[in-house]
């Protein structure tokens, strides 16, 4: 009865460990499978928006343009907190500083993509994160006095955008990122986690401003 009883015990042992072995990777899968991911499929260029290379955008609206902040800097850089936008009335030029905000602890300036005059802004921006790049969430109405020449629609924007896609990925593996946050095959077409950069050491955010959104990114 003794010896039975052993053997009934190591039994009912090695089931619950097994039982609790695969609840175990049952989580840690159906957590991976649920993180979003970001690649060449998840960025695009809607029809009618005019990109510019410091990752705003303008959309033709009558005499002015709506101007806002296009999508890949928002899943490359994750959480973007809006602090502050330029006021109606005020000249900007293209190149200036329209919206500064927060990521990851550390200021960020957004530049217009255009040369015109501040007509309104998007008042329900303030203090939230842009979720919507193309819809909602975007910045500024600006009554444009300049040409729309340095601006990309269609395929030549389409080919600019996977262009920096892989400027992204050669940047993450010039930075000291986690592993977790990149694909381990990200040349062999590996995704890389939405919000990557709100990952990393904060020391990485200005480094991205300066390479993908000062104009610097030819």
């Amino acid at each position: 009865m003794v010896i039975l009883f052993v053997i009934l015990t190591l039994i009912v042992a090695l089931s619950i460990e097994h039982i609790i072995a695969r609840q175990r990777k049952s989580v840690k899968v159906s957590t991976v499978s649920d993180i979003p991911v970001f690649d060449k499929s998840s960025i695009y260029a809607p029809t009618g928006y005019l990109m510019s290379k410091y990752h705003t955008w303008a959309y033709p609206e009558d005499k002015a343009v709506k101007v806002g902040i296009d999508n890949f800097a928002v899943k490359a850089l994750g959480k973007i907190f809006i602090e502050n936008i330029v006021y109606p009335g005020k000249s900007v030029k293209k190149g200036d500083t329209i919206i500064k905000a927060e990521v990851h602890g550390h200021q960020i300036n957004f530049r217009s993509p255009i040369t015109g005059t501040i007509k309104a802004i998007n008042k329900l921006l303030f203090n939230n994160t842009v979720k919507d790049a193309y819809g909602k969430d975007w910045g500024l109405l600006i009554e444009e006095e300049d040409n729309r020449e340095s601006l990309m629609s269609g395929n030549q924007a389409h080919h600019w955008l996977k262009k920096e896609m892989r400027r992204l990925k050669d940047f993450l593996a010039e930075s000291s990122f986690a592993p977790e946050a990149v694909g381990v095959t990200m040349y062999d077409g590996g995704n890389i986690v939405e919000g990557v950069l709100s990952s990393l050491s904060t020391k990485v955010i200005p480094d991205f401003e300066d390479q993908f959104l000062s104009g610097n990114n030819d």
